[in-house]
């Protein structure tokens, strides 16, 4: 190929010769996330010695994983076909991948010094410990002089890891949400993870090895990345399963003592109480507004709120969430926590002055979002100040939200007004260190029983570490599989005017209760 970055249409040489469970995992990630045709030709390893067969020695000599032939070019070695790739292949119109190699810029050259780094720094400390390992040298709690003299690399390495995600808030490189350097560097983090999970929580202790947080956090935000799943699929592992190494390690990564980021949980249905002037209503959010003249209500309970409490204590549905719309409330909210103390959520006018008595009458937790934005402007003073008095445990934050352009803005005083916050990784991790859960309503999807906001969900299961529970156009059952899908059960899911006990036909509450009971088994 020439010099000049081809175009999707005139790529058509690409062949990867991909050898399963190597670093050829990195090179399909990325030709997936570049989105250029490309053929994928497949090769097994020896089932004995565990390498690559005779048949790749007819692509290169050598017979290593991964080749990339580009026409009547052969290009061996991880990080030069990276380099190729991205001077050939990456065009910034069509995809977002960060700056492009060779720009003298810190970003071009962090992103160059990342590639580098997954090979020559990370690989090359962790396949030393990897073979001390395998050859049974490693001792069981890392006493030997060779598993220390491996691990100092290690350690180091993860560290340095931890400490650019923090600063740089989730991002290896700065300014870059994604860039190629995630791609080369996931695998290698990944093997690092899988090799500590075949160790026990004494040995990695006592050599100091572990994955931090953030980056446990930014490897789960790459296996969510679309291209990576795809990635998998052409791999050949099943829908479902996202581990791209287990195989490798004979299921290491299912051992409880795995320090690889994995499926814990699987999306659960949280119930709704909406209070509208003393009544369970069934509102379209876009239309509550401080007079009635554009209310469009849905559906009008001729029960009291205290039957739908009890219903749901009955069916043990917890986490459910109990909102004031508007004044006339506080009655029915405390009927509903009465007939299921402990078991509920209340939102809705809640501030530092009557925040604690909601949990004296028998509030689980409280939900705040309008006190929070004083002119709608975001307080963190208001906030601590909450938290510390009603305890983090007891706090839910509502960072319901509307769209504007492709962002989400919280909405406050029944989403009416826009406030100064946007709904994103560093503002929802802001939050979480002052609260336990956070509620967030698609104001704009809010009762049309039109389908959920897809976009923001997925975001969501990227961004949230606390628990955490999605509402707005839930239809059916498919919606709520569509949810655990793509928040990979990081995120629940409440139904409303869709719910057959709030007058809808979308979905039954026994089809939800009975979806709960799977998902505990399953977790058990």
């Amino acid at each position: 190929m020439s010099g000049t970055t081809a175009s999707a249409a005139t790529s058509p040489g690409l062949v990867l010769h991909h050898l399963k469970l190597s670093r050829s995992n990195r090179i399909l990630f990325l030709l997936e996330e570049l989105q250029v045709p490309y053929s994928l030709k497949h090769y097994k390893r020896d089932p004995v010695t565990r390498l690559a067969g005779d048949d790749l020695k007819q692509v290169h000599p050598l017979g290593r994983s991964p080749v990339l032939t580009d026409g009547d070019l052969t290009i061996i070695e991880t990080n030069a076909i990276i380099e190729h790739l991205l001077q050939h292949y990456y065009d910034p119109a069509r995809v977002a991948l960060g700056p492009r190699l060779g720009e003298k810029t810190q970003a071009s050259i962090d992103v160059s010094a990342w590639i580098q780094f997954a090979e020559a720094s990370i690989m090359l400390h962790a396949i030393p410990l990897f073979y001390v390992i395998k050859g049974g040298a490693a001792t069981q709690d890392g006493s030997a002089g060779v598993e220390k003299v491996c691990a100092r690399g290690i350690k180091a390495d993860l560290a340095y890891v931890e400490e650019t995600l923090e600063r740089n808030g989730g991002q290896l490189v700065k300014g870059c949400e994604f860039s190629a350097a995630d791609c080369a560097m996931l695998y290698s983090v990944d093997m690092v993870a899988h090799i500590l999970g075949t160790r026990s929580e004494q040995w990695r202790s006592n050599l100091g090895l572990g994955l931090g947080p953030a980056t446990n956090k930014w490897m789960d935000k790459c296996f969510q990345r679309p291209a990576f799943q795809a990635a998998l699929r052409k791999e050949g592992i099943p829908e479902g399963q996202d581990d791209w190494l287990a195989a490798f390690f004979g299921g290491a990564s299912a051992s409880s003592t795995s320090q690889a980021p994995k499926r814990t949980r699987k999306s659960l249905f949280r119930p709704c109480i909406d209070l509208h002037e003393g009544v369970v209503k069934q509102i379209v959010g876009g239309t509550l507004t401080d007079t009635d003249s554009t209310l469009k209500t849905n559906f009008v309970a001729t029960h009291s709120p205290a039957h739908f409490a009890s219903l749901y204590r009955q069916h043990k549905l917890t986490g459910g969430h109990v909102i004031k719309l508007g004044p006339r409330n506080d009655q029915a909210a405390t009927a509903a926590v009465s007939a299921w103390p402990q078991g509920l959520h209340v939102g809705g006018g809640i501030n530092g002055d009557n925040a604690c008595e909601w949990i004296q009458r028998g509030a689980e937790k409280v939900i705040v979002t309008s006190y929070l934005f004083p002119g709608c402007k975001f307080s963190l003073e208001r906030l601590q100040e909450l938290s510390a008095k009603v305890g983090k445990q007891n706090l839910v934050v509502d960072v319901s939200c509307r769209k504007k352009g492709d962002r989400w803005i919280v909405a406050m005083n029944r989403w009416q007004d826009m406030t100064d916050m946007e709904v994103n990784r560093q503002s929802l991790d802001l939050l979480a260190d002052h609260c336990s859960e956070f509620l967030i309503h698609a104001a704009d999807v809010e009762g049309l029983c039109q389908g959920i906001d897809q976009e923001l969900v997925a975001k969501l299961g990227e961004w949230v570490t606390i628990p955490t529970t999605y509402a707005g156009g839930a239809r059916h059952i498919g919606d709520l599989e569509l949810v655990d899908r793509l928040s990979r059960g990081k995120v629940d899911l409440t139904f409303g005017s869709a719910l057959d006990i709030f007058g809808g036909s979308g979905v039954t509450l026994d089809e939800l209760v009975r979806w709960n009971e799977s998902a505990h088994t399953d977790a058990a």
